[in-house]
C-alpha cells in the first residue's frame, strides 16, 4: 500500500516545541494527541529552517549492540522504510551490512540520544548540522558520507572533486572538533 507523499501539510505534534529534543513513548504516542497518523511526516521547522521526518527506533537500538544505544548525532539508517522505523546500527538497516549496503539507507541524523521504540524526529535537511565524525578529518567544501563499519554511526569524507560509491549525505562546512563535523545536509525521506 503507498502512502503517498507524506510531508505534512498542518501542524505536528512537537511536545517539546522543539523537533530537535521530540522523543515521545508509545502510550504518549497514541493518547496524548501524539497523532499516531503523524509517524513518517515530514515537516519543516526551525530558524534556520531544517527538514524533519518522524520515526520509530528499532527496539533493538540499545547499549548491547555494536553500534552502542542512539546517541545525539548520530546517523539513522532505515530498518524498514515502509514503517518509518530507523536504527543506529548498520548491522540491522536494510539489506543488511554484508553487502555494505545500509550505507545507502540512512534516514537521518539523530539530534538527541533516543531511547530504543520512541519516536522522534530525525532532521534529514538543514545546514550547519552536527554529525558523529568517526575519528575521520574534514576540510571544507568536502563530499561527505556514510562510514564503511558497524560500530561507529558516523560519516567520512572524499576530496573535492572526487565522489563516493555510496550515498551522499552533504557536504562538509569545516574541520571536525569535539568528535563531530557540521554539515550542510540533504538526505531524502521515506515516501516522500
Amino acid at each position: 500500500m503507498s502512502l503517498g507523499n507524506r510531508h505534512s501539510a498542518g501542524t505536528i505534534w512537537l511536545p517539546t516545541g522543539n523537533p530537535d529534543t521530540t522523543h515521545i513513548t508509545s502510550d504518549d504516542f497514541n493518547s496524548l494527541g501524539g497523532q499516531p497518523g503523524s509517524l513518517g511526516l515530514r515537516f519543516e521547522a526551525g530558524n534556520p529552517l531544517r527538514t524533519y521526518q518522524r520515526v520509530l527506533v528499532d527496539s533493538g537500538a540499545t547499549s548491547a549492540t555494536p553500534a552502542g544505544a542512539v546517541a545525539a548525532n548520530d546517523l539513522a539508517y532505515w530498518r524498514d522504510k515502509d514503517t518509518y522505523k530507523v536504527t543506529n546500527d548498520s548491522r540491522f538497516a536494510m539489506n543488511g551490512a554484508a553487502s555494505g549496503a545500509y550505507r545507502n539507507y540512512v534516514a537521518g541524523v539523530f539530534r538527541i540520544a533516543a531511547t530504543a521504540g520512541r519516536y522522534v524526529d530525525i532532521v534529514q535537511r538543514g545546514n550547519s548540522i552536527p554529525i558523529a565524525d568517526g575519528g575521520n578529518t574534514f576540510a571544507a567544501g568536502e563530499t561527505v558520507f556514510p562510514e564503511a563499519t558497524t560500530t561507529d554511526s558516523a560519516v567520512d569524507r572524499t576530496a573535492i572533486g572526487t565522489y563516493p560509491g555510496v550515498q551522499v549525505l552533504g557536504v562538509a562546512r569545516g574541520a571536525a572538533s569535539g568528535g563531530f563535523v557540521n554539515v550542510d545536509i540533504d538526505i531524502p525521506g521515506s515516501n516522500q
